[in-house]
Formats: structure tokens, sequence, C-alpha cells
């Protein structure tokens, strides 16, 4: 990079990239819908208010899960929507 000035801009960029790129692996492989799992992070953003197990669950594509691994894939997905909240938003709030 020749300027330094564009260093911030370059960044929030390929933060944006790096942002979007890690949402769509999380609704991928945790086979959720999109539309609504966006829903679910900018109501979590707005309320500060961890999603239930239970509404998580109700956004995967294939349905609910039986009961003997409700709380297990509830609990895992539920960990990566908060880390990718902490990682991409909390993480870098003084842009």
């Amino acid at each position: 990079m020749e300027d330094s000035d564009t260093i911030p801009d370059e960044f929030k960029k390929f933060w944006n990239i790096e942002q979007e790129s890690a949402l769509q692996e999380l609704i991928k492989t945790e086979n959720l819908l999109e539309e609504d799992t966006e829903k679910l992070i900018e109501n979590y953003l707005f309320t500060e208010r961890e999603p239930l197990r239970k509404e998580v669950l109700s956004f995967r594509a294939d349905g609910r899960p039986s009961v003997l691994k409700s709380k297990e894939i509830g609990d895992r997905i539920l960990n990566k929507i908060v880390g990718f909240v902490d990682t991409f938003v909390n993480g870098i709030t003084g842009l």
C-alpha cells in the first residue's frame, strides 16, 4: 500500500469480507436459514440478550434435532453465534 491514509478504509473492506465469509460458513456448516439467522444476530446486537437455544434450533433448515441431541447441537450453534458477534462486532468497536 502506497498511501497509509487508506489503511483504515482498506481494513474495513477486508473485515466486511471476512465477516460475511464467516457468517456464510456458520450458516452452511450448521445448515441454518440465512435470513432468520441474520435477524437473530441483529436482534442479539440490539437487545444485548443472548438468543435462546430453542430460537437457534428453529432456524435449522433440516428442522429441530431429536430431544437427545437438542442441547448439544443448540449449545454448539449458540457458541458459534456468540463467538461470531464477539469477533466481528465487539472485537472492532474502535473502527
